[in-house]
């Protein structure tokens, strides 16, 4: 038994799956059944959300999973036996100096060792996260992680590559659901011949396979230079968050946006995304205004209750965001990771009101309650801005007249291409 697998396993089954469960209103999984059993892998996920995705791949397979990451996060001793202890292993870029490449040797050794033994490595190939619904070119990076242990061990790995296609409904905010869609996999073998024939010609071909899988799994936007219209038509009037997982109906969609693409249609999504911006609302939270139902006049005292109770947590957070976060795409890695020490911050609390002399059947109450409560936090806030604070910026920008005619000639074109589609 490997000397981590206990710690390992506990680490990603009993803490970070359900800590998972709660952050997400729903994770729904897909294509498990094409990870192949009893045979080295290696996931090739598309690379969005920080280490949100190498979590999400990691606890949905039963396989001992190594992950290369950054090089730049080593460098504190205590951490670095965190992350060895969880099977991260550094991997350096030409950025981190032409010196510390060579020592990719060692880390590559050590991925061909490990997939010997029949476990799985994750790779994000895209080679860096950025929030956009789109498959970036591939790095070469893992095609060589790949022929190189085939040929270490004289092709009889029978190395697996498996692509995972991660799509989020929101990618900073918690309590929106995700999909995670594992794709069919690529037998290394299959290009056995050719790499021997032409190794820089099969790692060619090999990327431009995972990349066309990559583009079925997850809502790939083709046109960077026009993805402002996509958004727009494809996300932000989106009501329905479990649609815009959809990876083949929405890549439906985004055809039918290539056969209307021109200048203007560009040019007046980018207005309408950049005016929104500039009042600090999204387009979405103008067409899909948070809404008052019954069940939320029934659980009003308990969303009062959450709010009270985890307004010190709330205010971390968007310290953290607003004052170190440089890039957007941590902020949902942020919360995560604050979330995850929310029980101890409620032992805190129960030590506080022990001290204050509260008898233990009331600590006991407390305790379970916060916990249970803790994922109506997000719905609560929504309520309490949406009422107080967006509604404001909603009508200033509603009642420009440009704004809310563009608003509306997207939403109605919206409708006519995509119901005729579904029609």
């Amino acid at each position: 038994m490997r000397k981590n697998y206990l710690w390992y396993q506990f680490f990603r089954y009993g803490i970070i799956r359900p800590a998972l469960n709660l952050f997400y209103s729903d994770i729904k999984v897909i294509g498990r059944k094409y990870v192949p059993e009893n045979k080295p892998v290696m996931f090739i996920g598309n690379h969005q959300n920080s280490f949100l995705d190498a979590l999400h791949i990691v606890n949905n397979t039963r396989h001992f999973v190594h992950f290369l990451t950054r090089a730049e996060a080593y460098g504190n001793p205590l951490l670095d036996r965190f992350f060895y202890s969880l099977n991260m292993l550094p991997v350096y870029r030409a950025r981190d100096g032409f010196g510390t490449i060579k020592r990719n040797e060692q880390i590559f050794e050590d991925c061909y060792e490990r997939l010997a033994e029949d476990d799985a490595l994750l790779v994000f190939a895209e080679a860096s996260h950025v929030m956009e619904r789109r498959i970036r070119p591939l790095s070469k990076g893992f095609t060589r992680i790949v022929f190189g242990a085939e040929e270490k061990y004289n092709w009889d790995l029978d190395l697996q590559i498996v692509p995972v296609g991660i799509s989020y409904g929101n990618h900073r905010k918690s309590r929106t659901p995700v999909r995670i869609e594992f794709g069919e996999a690529v037998p290394a073998l299959q290009y056995k011949e050719q790499y021997r024939n032409d190794e820089r010609e099969a790692a060619h071909q090999l990327k431009m396979e995972v990349a066309d899988r990559l583009k079925n799994l997850t809502l790939h936007i083709p046109n960077k230079k026009h993805y402002a219209l996509y958004q727009l038509m494809l996300d932000e009037l989106e009501s329905n968050r479990q649609e815009l997982l959809d990876p083949e109906l929405v890549n439906r969609r985004a055809k039918t946006i290539s056969n209307q693409l021109n200048g203007p249609l560009v040019e007046e999504s980018e207005f309408l995304l950049e005016k929104a911006n500039q009042h600090d609302i999204t387009v979405q939270d103008l067409t899909n205004p948070v809404s008052v139902g019954l069940k939320d006049v029934v659980l009003s005292p308990l969303y009062a209750f959450s709010m009270i109770n985890n307004v010190l947590p709330y205010q971390l957070v968007r310290w953290l965001v607003n004052s170190y976060l440089e890039d957007e795409a941590f902020e949902a890695s942020v919360k995560f990771l604050v979330g995850l020490m929310l029980p101890f911050y409620y032992l805190v609390i129960a030590l506080i009101l022990f001290i204050a002399g509260l008898e233990m059947p009331w600590i006991a109450g407390y305790i379970l309650g916060s916990l249970a409560t803790a994922p109506l936090f997000v719905r609560g806030k929504d309520l309490l801005v949406s009422k107080l604070f967006s509604k404001k910026k909603r009508s200033t920008l509603l009642d420009n007249e440009k704004f809310d005619e563009e608003l509306e000639k997207f939403k109605s074109l919206r409708s006519q291409l995509f119901g005729q589609q579904e029609d």
